[in-house]
């Protein structure tokens, strides 16, 4: 054992005994001190550093752990929250993700599911809502996508090939 390893093991061992010492109000009292002195930066390069010492068998588990412990709404809070941090493209890469590691049939499961919980009214108004808060010309834009894509569709079913 090198002198490093010596030193550290005595330092952890003199830490636990310590803190085997101390009352519970005392040991919640040196953590709060020990957060309120963290220097957040420093935090975040901690737990990253931590993350990746760890093989991708026990993140996983981790993951598996922290996710059980939830509630279904709890976890759709924090997938909300998460989204709304995210821009349009980071949506669209965690789809392209989701779709990879499900599969198809999945996918359309929750399609489905999704569809058949949905009031058809209140789909429309949402639908509605969302195209009077686009510019005309998003709302051009659109409709002439939507035009192309229906014109190649009309080619790719005749046979021929699209241009």
């Amino acid at each position: 054992m090198t002198d490093t390893d010596e030193a550290r093991r005595k330092r952890s061992e003199v830490m636990r005994r310590a803190a085997a010492a101390k009352s519970p109000e005392e040991r919640r009292e040196t953590a709060r001190k020990a957060i309120a002195s963290r220097d957040p930066e420093k935090h975040r390069e901690a737990v990253r550093k931590g993350i990746a010492a760890r093989g991708a068998e026990a993140r996983r588990e981790s993951a598996l752990k922290g996710a059980a412990q939830r509630t279904p709404e709890q976890r759709r809070q924090a997938t909300l929250k998460g989204n709304e941090t995210k821009g349009p493209e980071g949506r669209r890469q965690a789809g392209l993700k989701s779709a990879a590691t499900r599969g198809i049939e999945a996918m359309r499961e929750a399609a489905l599911k999704g569809a058949a919980n949905r009031d058809p009214e209140a789909h429309r108004e949402a639908i509605r809502k969302a195209l009077a808060a686009k510019s005309p010309e998003a709302r051009k834009e659109a409709s002439r996508k939507a035009a192309e894509t229906r014109r190649h569709n009309r080619e790719a079913a005749k046979g021929e090939a699209p241009g």
